[in-house]
């Protein structure tokens, strides 16, 4: 079976191909790590990495986002070639002309080696670089940009902000200024949820996404299963759905475009009864 966010898909022109994607989108999360927090270890084997990304796209994913390096609080990083044997063989496994594929990392080597093996988006959770920008140009890829205030390893020692909520927009207005000096089809900012922030300023950043929209960038939230919810709800990781469907819910509503999620059918499901009970709405009004 298959949930459907939505109906009126643009084409997107990606690394060489044109695509399918809705105005609002679920991005399935691909971890092919041993020791990402949710379900680290259930997909190191190429082929069973693979099958889960059909199986993704399947249940609603227009992206499906590949991940070779764990980035959980505390983690260590890894090297580039170990990360580049974790995705480069799924890549390469993926057709290219079917489906949104991203590549999450933040190492310019592997930026550049999924983009060349055909990546279409490169996810950056340290919010992109001057050589990432001009590489992205190159191929004509997309970009997720994210907040975060130091590497994983360290960032929740950087909570300390006057005002996160300002910070974060600061970020975004500032990304915003940099990408425009450069010819890409399409850029995602993410406030970096669970990234170097406290239960409190997860709250504040989800209550003011609104705020945080800029012309000419798409808005992206990755709030999937993370431990803010099991801080609010004294939920294990393999019990976190619910507080995930109702973050979308929530940031759906407030006009966030991608959805980095672990839960795909159930999170698709969720945004398409969201947006067609608010088209609903407006109609009525």
């Amino acid at each position: 079976m298959t949930a459907s966010a939505s109906t009126s898909s643009q084409t997107i022109h990606l690394n060489g191909h044109d695509l399918s994607l809705p105005p609002q989108a679920i991005m399935g999360i691909l971890n092919t790590t041993p020791d990402s927090f949710s379900d680290g270890g259930a997909y190191t084997s190429t082929e069973a990495a693979i099958r889960r990304a059909l199986e993704m796209v399947q249940r609603g994913a227009a992206i499906v986002d590949i991940g070779g390096e764990s980035t959980r609080p505390g983690s260590d990083p890894v090297s580039v070639g170990t990360e580049l044997d974790r995705v480069l063989p799924v890549l390469k496994g993926l057709p290219k002309d079917r489906f949104i594929i991203s590549v999450d990392s933040s190492k310019l080597e592997v930026q550049e080696a999924a983009l060349q093996h055909g990546a279409h988006i490169i996810n950056d959770i340290m919010g992109g670089s001057p050589e990432l920008f001009k590489l992205a140009e190159a191929h004509r890829a997309g970009l997720v940009l994210m907040h975060t205030p130091a590497p994983p390893k360290t960032m929740q020692a950087h909570t300390d902000y006057t005002d996160v909520v300002t910070t974060v927009h600061a970020f975004f207005k500032e990304r915003q200024t940099q990408i425009r000096q450069h010819a890409l089809p399409a850029v995602w900012l993410d406030p970096g949820i669970g990234f170097g922030k406290t239960l409190d300023q997860n709250i504040a950043l989800l209550r003011a996404l609104p705020a945080l929209r800029m012309d000419g960038c798409g808005l992206l939230l990755g709030a999937s299963r993370k431990s803010w919810i099991g801080q609010l709800c004294d939920a294990p990781v393999d019990q976190r759905i619910g507080g995930s469907i109702a973050a979308l819910v929530h940031a759906a509503i407030a006009g966030v475009d991608l959805f980095r999620v672990h839960d795909v059918f159930e999170n698709a499901q969720a945004l398409a009864v969201t947006m067609r009970l608010v088209k609903d709405n407006a109609s009525d009004a």
